[in-house]
């Protein structure tokens, strides 16, 4: 799980309540109420931000604590937690590249999720800007049919319902993979 400590930052939270935000997130599908039994006052101050709600109890006797959920807010905020920022090197990758396929008369496909990509794979596969170029120029070079659309050389989801990132669906980390040593020295020489 990525953590983005700019917006822990900024909502002042500290690392239990994160962790308590992403507990309260699976509620809706498992019984975690022994979980927060024991962090009342992470919870209070949870619930003063608006990010807890309660649903509807099924009996009389049934806990506080198995009726909590996260609200609207808390999905928002541990959604945004678990997002990186954009840095100005996606920005440099994405104009370049999308001035590449423009040049060789390709689609861009949508560009804001195409940014989201190159993020999301710079965080997770830890290549930075220009060594990600490379692997995009290798990976073009070999892959003419698959790089019609830029978007779809990051990741391409196996569904349509399939709407996170996934490293291991993404043809470019194929690539990656299949020609490391190779391409590790290409990225040691400069």
């Amino acid at each position: 799980m990525y953590i983005n400590t700019n917006i822990v930052k900024h909502y002042n939270l500290n690392l239990q309540q994160v962790a308590l935000l992403q507990i309260l997130h699976q509620a809706k599908n498992e019984d975690v109420s022994e979980w927060l039994e024991s962090y009342n006052g992470d919870l209070e101050v949870l619930n003063e931000k608006s990010f807890l709600s309660e649903v509807k109890a099924k009996n009389k006797q049934e806990s506080v604590y198995k009726r909590l959920r996260l609200s609207k807010k808390g999905r928002e905020v541990l959604d945004a937690i678990e997002t990186p920022d954009t840095e100005e090197q996606d920005k440099t990758v994405f104009e370049w590249l999308k001035n590449y396929y423009l040049k060789a008369d390709k689609e861009i496909g949508n560009g804001a999720k195409t940014l989201r990509y190159i993020r999301d794979f710079r965080v997770k596969s830890g290549i930075e800007k220009n060594n990600l170029i490379k692997l995009v120029l290798d990976f073009l070079a070999e892959n003419e049919e698959k790089s019609r659309k830029l978007e779809y050389i990051w990741y391409y989801p196996k569904t349509a319902f399939a709407t996170r990132f996934d490293l291991e669906e993404s043809w470019l980390w194929s690539h990656f993979i299949k020609n490391r040593e190779r391409l590790e020295k290409t990225f040691e020489e400069y």
